[in-house]
């Protein structure tokens, strides 16, 4: 039996950002800033939350991780939820 080689090809992507991101069922929405920081808005019997997070051990990188690669429950927000928990007055 002969050896089978496979060679792969890798593509740089560059991703803009920031990126926005929700966890599904929880109303919690994500404003990714670059690879190591995020904002987080929770949703909490109509109370608002916001905090910034600025990854510093593994773990919180890898969620940031699974939030740009839509993970999990992460999934893409409509412009509407942007514009409602991101907009420009909500800095």
């Amino acid at each position: 039996m002969e050896p089978v080689f496979y060679t792969f090809m890798f593509y740089l992507r560059t991703m803009t950002f920031p990126q926005y991101r929700k966890l599904d069922g929880f109303k919690r929405y994500y404003e990714i800033l670059d690879e190591r920081t995020f904002v987080e808005v929770a949703v909490i019997n109509d109370t608002i939350t916001r905090q910034t997070v600025e990854a510093k051990q593994y773990p919180e990188m890898l969620r940031i991780k699974d939030m740009l690669a839509q993970e999990w429950n992460f999934t893409l927000m409509e412009a509407g939820e942007i514009e409602l928990y991101f907009g420009k007055d909500k800095s």
